[in-house]
């Protein structure tokens, strides 16, 4: 039988919404989609037997879980029109007056790059953290950091990715 009480449940829910969701529709780049990975993500919490050892290690795992269950979706990017681009970036809890045009071209860079943006920038995990998370080296992903870098000054100078 599971021991995690509902309290403790929502409270864990509480304080990693925003960092599933989010790793999730960067990742995906669709609401439903995101929808689904956010539930399946806690619906895998809530039923097994998990022990942690510290918070950091609990945020770990909740943030490894959402982005290899990203990975099994395998929708990768997709053509979404302005308006639904629009609602699910007010979804995401931003105010679609206030996209930047950094924001809109990292939703541009290919997943690897985003990925590695998105943990480092957004959510100011350490490169070690961060690589651990990916599963890659932290080498690997301070290239991936650098790589984005130049894709985004190339777009934003008026350039394509």
């Amino acid at each position: 039988m599971h021991t995690l009480d509902a309290a403790e449940f929502e409270k864990t829910v509480a304080k990693y919404k925003r960092t599933v969701y989010g790793i999730a529709f960067t990742r995906l780049n669709d609401r439903q989609d995101a929808d689904d990975v956010f539930q399946e993500v806690f619906l895998l919490y809530f039923t097994k037997e998990l022990h942690f050892e510290n918070e950091e290690s609990k945020r770990a795992w909740l943030i490894k879980t959402t982005i290899f269950k990203c990975r099994q979706f395998n929708c990768g990017d997709k053509n979404i029109d302005r308006e639904k681009e629009i609602e699910q970036i007010a979804a995401f809890g931003l105010d679609p007056a206030e996209e930047t045009a950094v924001y809109a071209a990292v939703k541009r860079l290919p997943p690897k790059y985003r990925e590695a943006v998105y943990l480092h920038y957004f959510l100011g995990m350490p490169v070690i953290e961060a690589a651990e998370i990916l599963d890659i080296k932290p080498n690997t992903l301070s290239m991936r950091l650098s790589r984005a870098k130049k894709l985004l000054k190339k777009e934003l100078e008026g350039d394509s990715l």
